[in-house]
C-alpha cells in the first residue's frame, strides 16, 4: 500500500518563482558591462586581478569576482591655497587642474590608492597645495599679477612632476583668481592711479613741446621769408609796383592859386629844361 502526498499548488509555485529568480541572478551576476571612458577592475575574493577591462561586455564569475570600475576621462580639480610671496604678502592662488587616469594603469591606481574620490583626496589636492606654495614663494605680490602666464606654467610643471609616480597625466592648469589683502589691493590701486596720473602729465608735457617745437619752425620760416624778400625788392621793383597800380590821376595838392596837380620828377624835368 502507497501513501501520495499532494502538495498545495501555492507553495510549488513559490518555490518555481525562487529557482527562477535564482537561476537568472546567476546569469546576470556572471557578466558586467564597462561603459566609455572608464576602465574595469576585476577582483576575485577582494583581491586585484592583473590587468584593466576595456569598454564592452566581460565576463565574471558570480559572487565570487566583482569589478570596480575607474573613470579614466579628463577630471576637473579646482583648489584655492593661500600661500605667502616672497614680498611676505597672503596671496590665495584658485587653481583649475585637468587631469585623468592613465588608462593602462587604472588597476595600479585602484589597488594603491583608491578609487577617484580617495585620488583626489590623498594625491590630487596636496600636489596641487604644495605647488602653489612652492612657486609664490618665488614671486613678489604684484609679479604674480603681471606674470602670470609665467607662474600658471611653472605651477603646471610641479603639479605633473608629482602626480607622474602616480600613474595621473594632467592635461591643464589654470589661474582662475589671485586674492590679495584688502590692504595691498588698496595700496595696488593707488599705485596705478599716480601712474596713470604721471602718464597724462608726461603726455600733457610732450604735446607742449611739440606745439612749442612748431611755433619755432613756423617763426623761423616766416623770418626766412622776410630776409628772402628784403634781399630780392629793389627801387626799382617798387617803381614798376607803383606805376602798376596807378590809377591813371596824378595827386593833388592845394596851393595858392587853388588844387593843383603834384607831378613829382615830371615837373622837374620840364623846370630843367
Amino acid at each position: 500500500m502507497s501513501v501520495q502526498v499532494n502538495l498545495p499548488a501555492r507553495p510549488r509555485a513559490f518555490g518555481l518563482a525562487v529557482i527562477v529568480l535564482l537561476v537568472f541572478a546567476l546569469i546576470a551576476g556572471g557578466f558586467v558591462t564597462v561603459g566609455p571612458g572608464q576602465r574595469g577592475v576585476l577582483m576575485t575574493w577582494g583581491a586585484v586581478e592583473p590587468g584593466v577591462l576595456d569598454p564592452g561586455l566581460h565576463l565574471k564569475v558570480p559572487f565570487a569576482q566583482s569589478v570596480a570600475k575607474m573613470d579614466v576621462q579628463v577630471q576637473n580639480s579646482q583648489d584655492a591655497e593661500t600661500a605667502a610671496s616672497l614680498d611676505l604678502q597672503d596671496v590665495t592662488t584658485t587653481v583649475a587642474t585637468n587631469w585623468h587616469i592613465l588608462p593602462a594603469d587604472a588597476e595600479w591606481v585602484y589597488q594603491r590608492i583608491g578609487n577617484e574620490s580617495a585620488l583626489v583626496l590623498k594625491i590630487i589636492k596636496p600636489a596641487i597645495s604644495n605647488s602653489v606654495k612652492a612657486v609664490t614663494a618665488h614671486y613678489n605680490a604684484e609679479d604674480l599679477i603681471t606674470h602670470r602666464d609665467q607662474v600658471r606654467g611653472q605651477i603646471e610643471a610641479q603639479i605633473t612632476a608629482e602626480l607622474k609616480p602616480y600613474r595621473l597625466m594632467v592635461d591643464s592648469v589654470n589661474i582662475t583668481d589671485f586674492h590679495f589683502s584688502t590692504q595691498f589691493s588698496q595700496a595696488i590701486e593707488q599705485k596705478q592711479v599716480a601712474q596713470q596720473r604721471a602718464q597724462q602729465a608726461q603726455y600733457e608735457l610732450q604735446k607742449a613741446r611739440v606745439l612749442a617745437d612748431q611755433k619755432i619752425v613756423e617763426a623761423n620760416a616766416q623770418a626766412e621769408a622776410q630776409k628772402l624778400l628784403q634781399q630780392t625788392i629793389t627801387p626799382e621793383i617798387i617803381q614798376q609796383q607803383a606805376v602798376a597800380k596807378w590809377d591813371g590821376h596824378l595827386p593833388e595838392v592845394l596851393g595858392s592859386s587853388g588844387v593843383l596837380p603834384m607831378l613829382g620828377n615830371i615837373g622837374i624835368t620840364k623846370v630843367d629844361r
